[in-house]
Formats: C-alpha cells, structure tokens, sequence
C-alpha cells in the first residue's frame, strides 16, 4: 500500500514529541504541493460557485497579465516619442515580443509543473517575478535595463503563472461549456487593454513613469492574493511527473493547429503594438489620443471574446469545436491587415482598430480553447496547451521586431508591414481550415462506428 501523506511527510519523532508543528507544516507543503492520494473528484461541476470562482480567479490573473502585455502599445509609443531611451522603433517592439515570448515559451514547462502538482508553488513564484518585474521597469532608463525588467523578468514571471491558471480553470468544466468559461476569463484581456492604458495615461503626467508602474504593481500584488484564494487544482497529479511531456506531439491535428497558429502570431499582434505609433507618426495625433485608439482595439475584444466562445459549445449547428468557428474570424483578421493600408485619417483608424480588435482578440480566444478541446486525458491538459503556446511563442518573439524592421526599410511608412502581417495571418488561416476539415472527418468517423 502507498504511503499516506502524513506517513510521508512525519517522522517518529514529530508523531511523539511535536505533531501540531509537524501538522501546521504538513498543511503548508500540502498547499503548495497536491497530494498524490488526492481522491478523484469526479465529473467536473459545470457550473455553480465553485466553477465560476475559478473562473474570477483566472479572469484576475488575465486582467494583470494579458492586459499589461496589451498595454504595451502605449509603452511603444511614450518610449520612442518622448526621448526616454535611445533606441528605435524595431529595437522598443523586443521588449514586449521578449514579454509575449517567455510567457509562452516556459508554458510546456509550467504546465507540466501544475499537472504533476505544483500548481501552488509555480503560480506563486511567477507571480512574485511579475510584480519584481514591474518595480524593476519603474526604475529602469536604459534600454537593456527595460529588455530585462520589462521583458524578460515580468515575461518569465507570466510564463509560469498564465498556462497552470488557464489549464485548472478548464477542468472545471465539460465541453459542453468549456470554451464561454475561457471566453468569459479571457475578457480579463480586454477589460485590462482598456483598463491599464486609461490608468497609465492618467498618471503618466501627473506623477511620472516611475510611480504609474509602482502604482500598478501594488494593486497587482494585492490582486494577485485574490486570485491565489481563488483558484484551487480539481484534478489529481498526473501519475509520472515530466518536465516536459511530449506525448502532445504525437497528433497530426495538435501539430497542425499549432502551426497554423505559429502564422497567425507572426502578424496577429503587430496592430496591437503599433496602431498607437501608426496614428501619432503617420496620422499626427498627440501621443494622448493615439493611445486612446487602445482603449478601442482592447474593448471590442469584449464581445470579440464572449459571442466566438458562446458559439462554439453550440455544436448542434456550428460544425465541430472551436477551430470551426475560427475560420472566418481567421480570415476576416487578415483581411482587415491589408485594408489597414488605406487607412488615413483618424476616424478610419478607429473603425479599424473596432472590427480588427473584435476579430483578432477572438482568434487569441479560440486559441487556447481549441488547444484544450483537442485534450484527450484532462490530467495532461496543461502540458498540452503549455506546448502549443511553446511552440507559437517563437512567431511572437520575431513577429514585431520584422514588423518594425520593415516600418523602417520602407521610411517610416507601414505599407511593407502591413502586407507581411496580413499574409502571415492569411496563411495561418489556411492551415487552422485543414484542421477544422480533419476534425471532421474524425468525429464523422465516429459518428458511423
């Protein structure tokens, strides 16, 4: 018979001499490390409390991260306009790729890490880097500086907290339900894209850089603690722990999607990080209402999020799982990337920015829930979306440094960028239709044995 917990984690002596000590210590290492004689909890609630607290949880934990990487238009813009660093356009746009690339680069690590039962510790960890992350940026005038703070520590810090809080919130639910729950945790995007950047413009002239990203990192400390009350494993540790679990990659589907989705971010995320420096530069707007074109690509991400997610369950007569319903907002994102080029005055920009944020803050949404969907044993289903966003981090790391590097092969103009970013996301869309075509194929399979 398997040792219990308290046999493993008690020795003689602190059963005879100290057990309420040994006992509050074995509640703490309980904690931060899942028990493998967890009992299995059987069918996932679906609803209720219980769900939908993880739900808040992860759509905190959404709002802090995923709304800061959002934010980093308005970064992009106030670095390169106001004579803060020295350094170009395609050199500033590193720092939040780095940001965007370690948060999914480490999550077939992290992810791993929370299904053998480190959920706790990981999270924890991660999310102490991100606010260390943040204090560091404040105090950061060079530009190595800001590649360390505001890259790479607040990025790995994000890598290790985003995928386990994602994978634990998906167990909750069946898929008769799965994709509305993520959709509604992954408004925490939108509500921070829209939220962060009004906060960051309001205080950047009042009380300087240094004290709007001070500002921000204690309200993220505090709902970080939220957050960490919140959210709670359901599922027992996998019973062979792996840093790295490579069985995910065995699926011809899995594989495909992932590289469609490989394409897709290569020019997915250049509109959120240069629409700002696109209007004050090509446009003339003030470096306050360029940034208010965020609030507006963010927002519409709202619905972007929710109504693609809600249809999505509704497989009676959507198709089949999500990477159906991605297609046409596959397609619509990329050719709304090429219709940026005739954009030139402000009020198209914003028109613009309401249909691209809709459409591309869904393909961000059915990302991760196709990844889930296409998850066979819910144990594994954090190495699983840990390796698809691994695998699409490295299109977010060169994406919009060769979107920046084209800006200034072709004068300051975007027309060269545009086009690279609307073919990739094209291309992208065309592999993401074989596998919705496959996928139906299998369940037709199924359907008739």
């Amino acid at each position: 018979m398997a040792p219990t917990q308290h046999a493993m984690f008690t020795s003689s002596s602190d059963s005879n001499d100290s057990p309420i000590p040994n006992t509050r210590w074995n509640e703490k290492r309980a904690w931060l490390r899942q028990s493998r004689d967890f009992a299995e909890p059987g069918p996932p609630p679906d609803g209720g409390w219980e769900s939908w607290s993880q739900v808040l949880g992860g759509f905190i934990v959404v709002f802090l991260c995923w709304g800061f990487i959002l934010s980093f238009g308005l970064f992009q813009t106030f670095y390169a306009s106001q004579d803060y660093i020295d350094a170009s356009q395609s050199a500033i746009s590193w720092i939040g790729s780095i940001q965007i690339f370690l948060l999914m680069a480490i999550g077939a690590y992290s992810g791993s890490a929370s299904d053998s039962g480190y959920f706790r510790l990981t999270t924890i960890v991660g999310q102490c880097l991100f606010v260390f992350g943040i204090f560091m940026t404040s105090v950061s005038r060079e530009y190595y500086q800001l590649v360390l703070s505001h890259g790479v520590t607040t990025g790995i810090g994000m890598g290790l907290f985003f995928i386990p809080t994602m994978s634990v919130v998906s167990t909750y639910w069946t898929s008769k339900r799965k994709s509305l729950a993520i959709g509604c945790m992954l408004c925490g995007a939108a509500v921070g894209g829209m939220l962060l950047p009004t906060m960051f413009n309001s205080l950047l002239p009042r009380i300087g850089v240094g004290w709007t990203l001070r500002t921000f990192g204690f309200i993220a400390a505090v709902l970080f603690g939220c957050a960490q009350v919140l959210l709670k494993k359901r599922l027992p540790p996998k019973d062979e722990v792996r840093i790295l679990d490579f069985e995910a990659l065995k699926d011809l589907k899995f594989i495909l999607f992932v590289v469609g989705s490989f394409l897709n971010f290569l020019g997915l995320y250049f509109a959120f990080f240069f629409i700002g420096s696109y209007v004050r530069n090509v446009l003339g707007v003030s470096f306050s209402r360029s940034n208010m074109i965020l609030l507006v690509i963010n927002g519409t991400g709202i619905p972007g999020r929710l109504i693609p997610m809600w249809l999505a369950d509704q497989r009676q007569w959507t198709g089949i799982r999500p990477v159906t319903v991605q297609i046409p907002l596959n397609l619509a994102t990329s050719i709304l990337l090429f219709a940026w080029i005739a954009v030139k005055d402000e009020s198209s920009a914003y028109i613009f920015a309401a249909f691209y944020g809709f459409a591309a803050n869904a393909v961000q949404s059915l990302f991760p829930a196709t990844l889930a969907d296409m998850t066979s044993d819910p144990r594994k289903i954090g190495a699983q979306i840990g390796w698809g966003f691994t695998i699409s981090s490295f299109s977010c790391l060169t994406g919009n440094p060769i979107g920046g590097i084209l800006v200034q092969a072709d004068g300051g103009e975007y027309t060269y960028a545009q086009i690279y970013a609307g073919i990739c996301t094209m291309c992208g869309c065309a592999v993401v239709t074989v596998v919705a075509w496959l996928r139906i194929k299998e369940q037709q399979k199924i359907d008739a044995g």
